[in-house]
């Protein structure tokens, strides 16, 4: 598929996925997506288990490549998993408003959903790598999660991440409604309880707002 058609689902998803819609399902553009955020999050994977394994006594360091490498291997299968996770959670709550559509599709249409992912998760490593190489990870349990918690960059991600994940849920709502043939309203629920109950979530985790 052409570059340019395909970043028009950043811009147009309605469109994008009804001509979509008449094509036949293909699963090599997915996997190129997915493939690419599984490659940015096993890098940020390997960056954070380096540097937190670094910190430890120089017997368990020893180890420190052994666990980062385990660490980048985890987080790359984990992306190809989501990516199976929230197809199937989408596609079983559009059951709810009798859903047409085969779940290859669906599969297929929510990838092209994770492209904002790819670039909040570029930005998040930058942040997250500042946050954990200024850590000292020889403190109490106690004031290492009051350190983290209370370093700006750490909120600074997570509020990209929530704001690129919002960009996604739109392209998701419209991948729906040309994948299971809803309507935008119905999709938007069904894509939006499991958005909303993981952005609270992440807001809790974060302690922003007061939430």
């Amino acid at each position: 598929m052409d570059v340019l058609r395909m970043l028009e689902v950043l811009t147009d998803p309605n469109g994008f996925f009804k001509r979509k819609s008449e094509e036949d399902i293909e699963f090599k553009t997915p996997l190129i997506i997915v493939t690419i955020l599984a490659i940015v999050g096993a890098i940020s994977a390997f960056i954070i288990s380096q540097s937190v394994i670094e910190a430890l006594p120089p017997e368990a360091s020893a180890f420190a490549g052994i666990g980062a490498a385990f660490g980048a291997i985890a987080a790359f299968i984990m992306t190809f998993i989501m990516w199976v996770i929230y197809s199937g959670i989408f596609y079983l709550i559009s059951m709810v408003f009798n859903g047409e559509g085969s779940f290859k599709r669906v599969l297929e249409f929510v990838s092209y959903g994770f492209i904002p992912s790819i670039i909040s998760s570029a930005i998040s490593t930058y942040y997250t790598s500042r946050i954990y190489s200024n850590i000292d990870w020889s403190a109490d349990p106690q004031v290492l999660q009051e350190a983290l918690l209370s370093d700006p960059s750490l909120q600074i991600a997570g509020i990209i991440g929530i704001l690129f994940l919002l960009w996604s849920a739109n392209i998701w709502i419209f991948a729906i409604v040309h994948s299971r043939n809803l309507s935008v309203k119905d999709a938007a629920i069904t894509v939006g309880i499991p958005i909303l109950l993981y952005v609270l979530y992440n807001l809790y985790q974060l302690r922003i707002f007061g939430v």
